[in-house]
Formats: structure tokens, C-alpha cells, sequence
């Protein structure tokens, strides 16, 4: 089986959003309009990428407006889950809570830039 830019790019969402949810399970705070946008993102994206990943080992990736708009979508709810935790937690005290809030938002922003070159990617065709 040959490994595309695309399928490593996939593994990597995998990756980065799997680091998400393992320090958002470290690091969960009760505030539901915070909770509701990261978890939802997280475990949401985590489902996707689990069967876009299977796809791709099982050589039936998806069809390319399905990849690129949930790549898309992706970009908005991870970039803005990552920009709500930053502000929520760039000024608090600084503890092991608040470092593990602030990791979690740069991943949430790296996996929101990882998707959008995945957009930019698939749009060209690989």
C-alpha cells in the first residue's frame, strides 16, 4: 500500500486530535458555552478522522467534497474552540490547569491549520 501526503496528513489529525481529547480530559472545565464548543469539536472531529483514517488503510478513502468540507468545517471549530480556550485561559494564574488549557488551544490551532492545507490538498487532488 503506497502512503499519500494525504493519508499521512490524515494520521496526523488523528494524532493532534487524540492529544486534544486525552489533555481536555486533564483539563475539563465546567463553563458550558467553553465545554459544549471543545468537546463537541474534539470528540465529534476524533469519530471523523477515526473512519476518514480507516478509509484510507482500507483504500476506500472518501468522496472529495465530503473530505473537504468536513477539512472545512473543521478549520472553524478547531480554530475557534483554540481561540476561545486562549482567551478564557491567557490571563488566568498560571497552574498546571491553565498550561494544560493553553496546550490543548495551540494543538486545537495546529490541527485547524493541518486542516486546511488537508483542504488545500484534496481541492488539487493529492
Amino acid at each position: 500500500m503506497a502512503i499519500s501526503r494525504l493519508s499521512i496528513i490524515k494520521f496526523l489529525e488523528l494524532a493532534l486530535t487524540c492529544s486534544c481529547v486525552a489533555l481536555h480530559y486533564h483539563s475539563y472545565n465546567g463553563e458550558a458555552d467553553i465545554g459544549m464548543l471543545v468537546t463537541g469539536t474534539y470528540v465529534g472531529f476524533l469519530i471523523i478522522f477515526a473512519g476518514a483514517v480507516a478509509g484510507y488503510v482500507m483504500q476506500t478513502p472518501s468522496h472529495q467534497r465530503v473530505d473537504i468540507f468536513y477539512s472545512l468545517v473543521g478549520v472553524a471549530l478547531f480554530v475557534a474552540s483554540g481561540a476561545v480556550l486562549i482567551d478564557r485561559f491567557q490571563h488566568a494564574s498560571k497552574s498546571d490547569y491553565t498550561n494544560k488549557n493553553l496546550a490543548k488551544a495551540s494543538l486545537s490551532i495546529i490541527n485547524g491549520a493541518i486542516l486546511l492545507v488537508d483542504a488545500v490538498l484534496t481541492q488539487r487532488g493529492g
